[in-house]
């Protein structure tokens, strides 16, 4: 019998003229069930349109708000009294498990959510038991998956075969940053003071993330930098991490800049347009009364062939 009659054989076999198959198919997204929901109020309804993949594992109430967890994110929802907010901002926080670094219990009564992103979110409950139970809950939440089969990106993507088009679509709007992140730079521009009409301005050139992979999309530079010039500091810096404003202190003017180590090697070599950008941020702060500029960086860095500006090119800085 030939190879094509034997499997034609066994898939008759299988696949009988009359009665079900004898073969049973199952489903990528099978592999991944949802877990049963805790919840502490039958009443409570999940409060987010969850991604493909993900289910909500507990769902309660904390003081003035709604907390869940699901195997993707915590989601709290505040209710709009306990909110003090600038316009725009929305009561609900959505923190993805794998971008908690640590969760503590403070004042008995308080959840302490430390991210790996600098950002603090804080939850109050009623009673110290709840408090403490939810915090075991995230703990186990956020701790190391002990098999590779509970990363939430294979549920995800084992959900999302043969799903429809308009049904993974729908969900595109989590992944971008909502109004209230892209409102956060002039908020906190218009918070610190800085003079956005003669000393400074936002760049677009890293709107894609193309200039580096590791800056936010939005730069603060000297009004009078070109996004040109930006370019060839980038090429000058380690990781394209360009000198930029992060911080502007409101009553004397002094500004931080953050930046990688310039790629000097051990030849000393030096970039002009660098060069022009660092005292140009001094310049742009000394239109400020009383404006001093920090400039600070490690000189151990020198034998990987980088390093701080050497001391002959530090010209026109306050260092303080």
């Amino acid at each position: 019998m030939s190879l094509a009659d034997r499997v034609a054989c066994s898939l008759l076999n299988c696949f009988g003229e009359e009665g079900p198959p004898s073969l049973e198919y199952i489903q990528a997204k099978d592999l991944f069930p949802p877990k049963e929901l805790v919840s502490e109020d039958d009443n409570l309804q999940v409060p987010f349109p969850a991604l493909q993949g993900e289910g909500v594992e507990y769902l309660g109430r904390a003081d003035d708000a709604v907390i869940a967890i699901s195997n993707y994110r915590l989601h709290i929802k505040f209710k709009d009294s306990v909110i003090n907010t600038y316009p725009g901002v929305d009561n609900h926080i959505s923190v993805p498990l794998m971008l908690i670094e640590s969760v503590e219990s403070r004042d008995m009564f308080q959840l302490h959510i430390i991210c790996k992103d600098s950002k603090v979110v804080r939850c109050h409950f009623s009673t110290f038991k709840q408090c403490q139970e939810w915090l075991k809950r995230l703990n186990r939440a956020i701790a190391h998956p002990g098999r590779l089969e509970d990363l939430f990106a294979l549920a995800y993507h084992a959900w999302c075969l043969g799903s429809n088009t308009d049904d993974e679509d729908q969900h595109l709007h989590l992944c971008r940053p909502g109004d209230h992140v892209r409102q956060r730079l002039q908020m906190e521009v218009k918070r610190m003071g800085f003079d956005m009409q003669n000393a400074w301005r936002v760049s677009d050139i890293n709107l894609k993330y193309k200039l580096c992979s590791s800056y936010p999309q939005k730069l603060l530079v000297p009004v009078w930098i070109t996004d040109k010039e930006l370019e060839s500091v980038g090429s000058f810096r380690s990781s394209n991490r360009i000198p930029v404003v992060v911080y502007r202190h409101q009553r004397n003017g002094a500004v931080i800049a953050r930046c990688s180590q310039p790629e000097i090697s051990w030849w000393g070599w030096r970039n002009t347009e660098d060069e022009y950008l660092v005292t140009s941020i001094a310049k742009a702060c000394l239109m400020d009364p009383g404006a001093r500029f920090t400039c600070g960086a490690p000189a151990c860095s020198q034998p990987r062939g980088e390093g701080p500006d050497s001391s002959d090119s530090d010209f026109g800085k306050d260092v303080i």
